[in-house]
């Protein structure tokens, strides 16, 4: 009992802490949302969530992450799905199921506030950079795996540039359309299959030609 009791605890522990994350999470991005993310302060997402400045910056170590949470543990996500596939498996296909799995995610309505944050920041464009250069590593270690290759050579990086952009189409698309609409999974994952076969048939080709003499 004792045992069940101490995990219980634990649990709870997790569960608030979860909570308090969300709650700071959710108030940051009205704030940037009504009022912009650069004239929000810390402290004043702070008193809004009803925590310390201190509490923010324990959960969030830069007011940028306020923006981004969950994009790492995404990607992390990404790399593991590449690193199990089997050998009948491409990028191209991994990447599909993976898209599957995050589209419910990225289609809520946190990740559609959170992008139109994004867009009217500069900064925050510029910041987003960093996760595009994670993206794009790691989608070209696995067409490299698909290619024999070397992560660091032309095919593949090239690959991996492209398959980003797909998601960067996805992106302006979403944003194009009603906010009231409802958001239909299914049409996005036939856009995504129709660029991805692009991709994967590329990918295919140079895995399939003779090397150049």
């Amino acid at each position: 009992m004792a045992v069940d009791t101490e995990s219980e605890r634990e649990g709870l522990r997790e569960r608030k802490k979860r909570q308090t994350r969300d709650t700071i999470v959710r108030t940051a991005l009205e704030l940037f949302d009504r009022q912009g993310f650069a004239a929000t302060t810390i402290p004043e997402i702070a008193e809004a969530a009803n925590v310390s400045p201190r509490t923010v910056s324990t959960y969030f170590q830069a007011k940028e992450d306020l923006v981004f949470p969950g994009t790492t543990e995404m990607f992390e996500r990404l790399e593991a799905l590449l690193s199990a596939r089997g050998p009948d498996k491409t990028t191209a296909d991994t990447l599909r199921t993976w898209f599957a799995e995050e589209v419910p995610r990225l289609e809520s309505e946190h990740f559609v506030v959170a992008r139109r944050v994004i867009q009217s920041s500069e900064h925050l464009i510029g910041y987003s950079g960093r996760f595009r250069a994670r993206g794009e590593e790691i989608i070209a270690r696995s067409i490299a795996e698909d290619l024999s290759a070397d992560p660091g050579e032309l095919e593949p990086r090239l690959a991996s540039a492209a398959t980003l952009a797909i998601f960067g189409v996805l992106d302006s698309l979403k944003d194009k359309q009603d906010d009231c609409a409802p958001t239909d999974h299914t049409a996005a994952l036939g856009l995504l299959d129709r660029a991805l076969l692009f991709v994967d048939a590329g990918i295919r080709a140079l895995r399939d030609s003779p090397p150049s003499s």
